[in-house]
């Protein structure tokens, strides 16, 4: 080993510690040969240290190697050291050069195969050693490699299993190195050959019954080592094996069966893997022919499903014309399947079927079918036989058959598929299975439980052949006399699905179908059928809305839209009901050919259906430009009429005006310069009337009618609303002009009028940056003039133009840049306190946005801007009001909230905040807890900590009368810093006067846990993620959240020793009271409407959380629980016209439902606190408090339906429990006062011994002796207390 360890010496390539890597890893185990393994290396490691030899992997490679040389000479050697050095050395020859494998590549086949014929059993680490040296061949001689490729072969079906595995893995390995290479035919025969061997041993043994047949069991492992290698194998010899294969599927031996059938999907699945398409179909039409047996397993029908779809593709890929022969036969089979009861199977099926549509059916299979339907459809009789392309079709119209009544659903998805494959083609081949589809519609809806899918697949039908066709096949029949018998369902399904029509069919069909429904219509209104005659005219505004449908990538805009204009514009002016309808269409035209043509629309978008790739795929640029041209051709006259139809009307005119804008966008410029100069010219008349009307009221000392000058603000207003809408055509000399004429409005006395201006300008500012750019200085100037005179109402649309302003600002210098922002800062933070929601909103957006233009550097920003605004905000806290230093802090929360560069500069802000919140001001004091929450939210733990200390003493030391109206928050604050910093944290920190608040959220949050530890497993796999995405976004509405007198209580309940309600209230009693008692509560709802219920709670309503939601609904009316009498177990009672029969007696015990309501004190309150809502909630609670202290006891079941109306005592009853002891539960027992609590203690206690002494004994000696007995000293006992 000498000569050894100094040839290989200058190919060391590895000079990593070998044995430290193996002993890491196989060191922990309780394994015996794991533990030789390290003895042995470490025995090994150890002699290389003590001679001073380097610790690399050629080292361990020669001494191994020796070892083995040494130890395989000895007959007497142990069998786990050469284990463990077999072992050693599989490990140690990756890790070698391949030069000193190739030059040592003979010794080390010699020493290896002398070790596997003088050791038995063989070690499986051993088998790795030959595939290497197998891999490392010098050529691909057969004769170099078939003596190690012989030895590995033979342990294929070693009864050891380990040596067995390693076998086929080795060989797999083997095999995979072969590809390409001459070696790989010879390898693959020895596989063969050995399999012969077996085959011939099984079959023609003469094993009695009860054995097994010499070589049956080594068959079974050669199986199994063909799921490794068949892939691998040469084409040859992979055919040769599917002839077997083939043969032993006709055993039908579920051992064999299911090892072949894995050998077939690894086969099938393998790209690269090669094999006789004949010989494969013939295998797998086999399994088809048996996959429909009801006695296989229900397993093994999804596994030959699945293997069925893999295998017919491979067959598609390696011979089409072979695969689409044997289809219908495959399609038969799978549609057995379709029709077992085995939900695997049955989705198994439907996965295959559609595959296989996608994967075999070609357009050449189809037109072969279209073609000769084509043919024969003038014969009377057919003469030819079906072609494959309709087989497949019968077979997939088979599927609506009863028998796949159950599993409907499924059948509609491969329908469905089959519809998109055929497209337009499908009204040849599956006429028949759309009729099928549209029976299926009449059935009721007890027999028809998938009418939603049956609509989808109907849908996919129509978007496959198109709404002409499709209404050919399966019409409207609007005709009929009784609208009952017409197939007024598709109007739905048409206007859903159609996409890429022609509009020349809804000008000459449905058009053509609407005048005759309005002639209908006209005709029963005059014979007095009212009803009837609205019927008639919904269907005409149901056919109406099919035109955006129809507008939706239509084929023949060009040639056909100009036809369509006098009938739109008809409808336009007499029909106002349609306008909408038709102003969504003209949108929708215009916007595609713009996108198409200005490259905006992703013709290749995930979001777009299959059908609506295929409309877009026909549209070209060219395409798009011819439509374009067609649509500005109509421009001047459906302006015209939108214009007209604008002044006139006060509904609609969002979509009047979007539309009148999408014309503006694609007329001439001439047509649109035109009328906005006579939109300008009606615009200065109308002022100047407006402007006398007010001349002559304000010389007027008498009090006039303010209604006409009303109506001319409001035509002023829809002025320039209409002039804006043509800005798309306009050029810079009407834009000039347009800003000329809301100059002066900007500072008129109606609010209408300043909101129209601003609106106006905001839009200007928005679209040209041209104008924006030469006018900037003028603008900044008029903003500022304009300030004083703005009106509430005009404050959203002035952030607009505000934010125009400083977004192009942010573009200049640095000095001038801050000097824009800060004339008009102020101005945005005061807007974060504005009573109008889109006001509120908006400042926000304009401040997260402001500083994305500061700060974002792929905009021009940088971090230095965004701390400078940051700072900027930061000001206002120096305010002289406490209006101004709370917007001041909102300001600074949502950019902290927005940003996390600017949370460690937040926390600069901490003294201020808690020298803030010692003023006693609520406003004040809510903000500044506002930005304290967002804070700690946004915080990392690892900064939290560092500021822990501070913001726990500055909570708790706030010490004034405002303090305790945010008990509530404070608590939520300490519970946040709890979650993120831990318990021990906060307790490190907390002062020691405040540990019972601490105690108390560490009891609340243990008994949370505790509850969702108890939930079952599908509840918390239902919890939504949506509630967490929900609160992470930036809601100021529940951030700075005011809490009221309610919440007050409910804070003090919990970690105080204040009074609470009635513990014998349940929780749902108690957010009933809450609600209906505060009035502040509703102020608020009604001022900020989107303050929804669930977001004045401390968490929203969890909708797809299964068990919060049912508890809601249990909930509902009123927030308490309705309990059912115990005496109503009868389901209600309903009379022959669907009323439900309300009975005013009938309580358990008989007795009238008034006496019985008067003695329950709960359903008393219930009624009290549903029908007294104008009373204030201190009178409420008196009456309460009234009511507990006069009654002995709580409501309490009396056990009525067992009383006798014979004899005292409780008696049994048919068809009711046994009748039981029992003991009124005590009001007293829920009492914070001891004696209270005792008293109750002391009657239940008397219950317990009395059970005792009657235990064993029958109900009724108890009752005849014993209760009797208990009666009387009970009466006794009360006559003392009463004297």
């Amino acid at each position: 080993m000498a000569t050894i360890e100094m040839e290989v010496s200058q190919f060391q390539v590895d000079e990593t510690d070998f044995c430290d890597s193996v002993l890491s890893r196989f060191s922990n185990s309780i394994q015996e040969e794991h533990q030789h393994l390290c003895t042995v290396l470490g025995a090994m490691s150890l002699e290389l240290k003590e001679q001073n030899l380097p610790t690399t992997p050629v080292t361990y490679f020669c001494t191994t190697c020796s070892s083995i040389d040494r130890l395989s000479s000895d007959p007497d050697s142990p069998t786990h050291i050469i284990d463990s050095l077999l072992t050693i050395l599989s490990m140690v020859l990756p890790r070698i050069s391949p030069v000193i494998l190739k030059k040592k590549r003979e010794y080390l086949s010699e020493l290896v195969v002398r070790v596997f014929r003088s050791k038995s059993p063989p070690a499986a680490s051993g088998l790795k050693c030959i595939s290497h040296l197998l891999m490392i061949r010098e050529s691909d001689n057969w004769s170099d490699v078939s003596q190690l490729y012989g030895l590995l072969l033979s342990f294929i079906t070693d009864p050891h299993s380990k040596v067995r595995r390693q076998s086929h893995v080795c060989i797999h390995d083997t095999l995979q190195n072969f590809q390409g290479s001459s070696a790989l035919a010879p390898a693959s025969e020895g596989i063969i050959n050995t399999f012969e061997r077996y085959l011939l041993l099984a079959g023609g043994s003469n094993a009695a019954a009860s054995e097994r047949p010499k070589g049956a069991q080594e068959v079974l492992y050669i199986l199994d080592a063909l799921k490794e290698c068949l892939p691998l194998m040469s084409m040859k010899s992979t055919t040769t094996v599917l002839k077997y294969l083939k043969t032993l599927l006709e055993l039908h031996q579920p051992l064999v069966s299911r090892r072949i059938m894995d050998s077939l999907n690894v086969l099938c699945l393998d790209p690269t893997s090669e094999a006789s398409p004949e010989v494969l179909l013939e295998l797998l039409c086999s399994l088809a022919l048996s996959v429909s047996g009801n006695e296989r397993i229900v397993d093994d029908i999804t596994f030959t499903t699945r293997l069925l779809d893999v295998g017919m593709r491979k067959v598609h890929s390696l011979d089409r014309k072979l695969c689409i022969v044997k289809l219908p036969a495959i399609f038969n089979a799978l549609g057995d399947v379709l029709a077992c009861e085995h939900e695997e199977a049955l989705h198994a099926a439907t996965e295959a079927l559609k595959s296989l549509i996608h994967a075999c059916i070609d357009l050449n299979l189809i037109k072969q079918g279209v073609n000769q339907i084509v043919t024969n459809a003038d014969m009377e009789t057919r003469r030819s036989r079906p072609t494959i392309i309709e087989k497949l079709c019968a077979t997939i119209e088979s599927l609506l058959d009863y028998r796949f009544s159950t599993v409907w659903d499924m059948s509609f998805q491969v329908i469905s598929t089959m519809f998109n494959k055929l497209g337009e083609n499908s009204s040849y081949l599956l006429m028949g299975t759309l009729k099928g589809l549209a029976d299926l519609q009449k059935l009721p809806d007890e027999d028809l439980i998938y009418r939603k899918q049956l609509h989808e697949c109907i849908g996919s039908a129509l978007v496959a052949m198109g709404p002409e066709i499709f209404l050919s096949i399966v019409p409207l029949k609007l005709e009929v006399e009784d609208l009952s018998e017409a197939n007024v369902w598709i109007l739905p399904i048409l206007k859903q699905y159609t996409v890429g029509a022609h509009l020349s069919f809804f000008r000459e069909s449905i058009l053509n179908m609407i005048r005759l429904m309005k002639q209908k219509s006209q005709m029963l209104y005059l014979e007095g059928r009212t009803v009837s005659s609205r019927s008639y005219d919904a269907l005409v505004y149901s056919l109406w809305s099919l035109l955006p449908s129809f507008c939706n990538y239509p084929l023949d805009t060009a040639e056909s839209f100009k036809d369509m204009e006098k009938a739109l514009c008809t409808a336009l002016r007499e029909e106002a009901n349609l306008c909408g309808i038709i102003c969504s269409s003209l949108q929708i035209l215009i916007q595609q050919n713009k996108g198409i043509l200005e490259q905006k629309i992703d013709l290749n978008g995930s979001d777009n259906s299959i059908s609506r790739q295929r409309a877009m795929a026909r549209y070209t640029p060219q395409v798009a430009g011819d439509n374009l041209t067609v649509l500005k051709s109509s421009a001047r006259e459906f302006l015209s009429v939108l214009s007209g139809k604008f002044l006139k009307s006060s509904q609609d005119g969002g979509c009047l005006q979007s539309t009148i804008h999408e014309l503006a966008s694609v007329a001439d410029k001439e047509i649109v310069t035109r009328f906005f100069r006579n939109t300008m010219q009606k615009l200065l008349k109308v002022t100047q009337e407006a402007g006398n009307a007010e001349t002559s009221r304000n010389s007027n000392t008498m009090e006039l009618d303010n209604s006409s000058n009303g109506s001319l603000a409001v035509v002023r207003a829809q002025l320039f609303d209409l002039a804006v809408s043509l800005l798309p055509g306009l050029d810079a000399k009407e834009i000039d002009l347009l800003f000329v004429a809301i100059k002066p409005a900007l500072r008129d006395d109606e609010g209408l009028i300043q909101k129209k201006a601003y609106k106006v300008l905001s839009i200007i500012l928005r679209n040209c940056d041209t104008f924006l750019s030469a006018r900037f200085e003028e603008l900044l100037k008029l903003m500022i003039e304009v300030l004083p005179s703005c009106h509430f109402s005009a404050k959203h649309h002035r952030l607009e133009c505000l934010y125009s302003l400083i977004v192009h600002a942010s573009k200049c210098e640095s000095e001038k840049r801050c000097d824009i922002i800060s004339s008009f800062l102020t101005e945005i933070i005061l807007a974060l306190k504005e009573a109008n929601k889109k006001t509120r909103n908006r400042a926000y957006d304009m401040l997260v946005q402001i500083g994305h233009a500061c700060g974002d550097e792929e905009k021009g920003g940088k971090k230095e801007n965004l701390h400078q605004f940051f700072n900027m905000v930061a000001a206002g806290l120096a305010g002289e009001t406490p209006h101004m230093i709370s917007a001041a802090v909102k300001g600074l929360a949502r950019l902290a909230y927005e940003f996390s560069d600017l949370v460690s500069t937040t926390y600069n802000l901490l003294p201020s905040t808690f020298l803030l919140l010692k003023r006693k001001n609520r406003e004040i004091a809510k903000a500044n807890l506002g930005l304290l929450k967002v804070l700690v939210a946004k915080s990392q733990t690892e900064g939290l900590q560092m500021h822990l200390r501070s913001m726990v003493e500055g909570l708790l030391n706030w010490q004034d009368s405002t303090k305790n109206q945010f008990k509530a928050k404070v608590k939520l604050l300490l519970e946040m810093l709890v979650k993120k910093c831990g318990m021990d944290a906060v307790k490190a920190v907390m002062p020691e006067e405040h540990m019972k608040l601490l105690t108390n959220i560490r009891k609340i949050k243990e008994r949370k846990e505790r509850n969702l530890a108890a939930n079952s497993e599908e509840s918390r796999s239902q919890q939504s993620k949506a509630t967490t995405s929900r609160l992470s976004r930036w809601n100021h509405t529940k951030i700075f959240s005011s809490f009221g007198a309610e919440d007050n209580e409910d804070s003090d309940a919990e970690y105080t020793d204040g009074k609470t309600l009635s513990g014998q209230q349940s929780k749902a009693t108690l957010h009933f009271n809450s609600k209906a008692s505060s009035s502040r509560m509703h102020k608020a709802a009604k001022s900020l409407p989107e303050d929804l219920f669930d977001q004045l709670e401390d968490e929203p309503l969890d909708l797809l959380d299964q068990h919060k939601t049912r508890s809601a609904l249990r909930s509902t009316g009123g927030g308490h629980h309705l309990k059912r009498k115990p005496g109503l177990e009868d389901e209600a009672e309903i009379d022959s016209e669907g009323r439900l029969i309300i009975r005013e007696g009938g309580g358990g015990g008989g007795k009238p439902r008034r006496e019985e309501s008067s003695s329950n004190p709960e359903s008393e309150d219930v009624r009290s606190q549903a029908g007294s809502s104008h009373k204030s909630i201190n009178s409420s609670m008196e009456k309460n408090r009234k009511r507990r202290k006069t009654s002995d006891s709580g409501w309490a079941y009396t056990g009525g339906e067992y009383a006798s109306k014979k004899a005292a005592g409780d008696v049994k009853r048919k068809d009711k429990l046994e009748p039981y002891a029992y003991w009124p539960l005590d009001r007293k027992m829920m009492s914070r006062r001891p004696e209270h609590r005792a008293a109750a203690r002391k009657g239940m206690a008397s219950v317990v011994r009395l059970t005792k002494k009657l235990e064993g004994k029958s109900v009724s000696s108890a009752l005849s002796s014993k209760g009797l007995r208990f009666k009387r000293v009970q009466k006794k006992s009360s006559k003392k207390k009463s004297k």
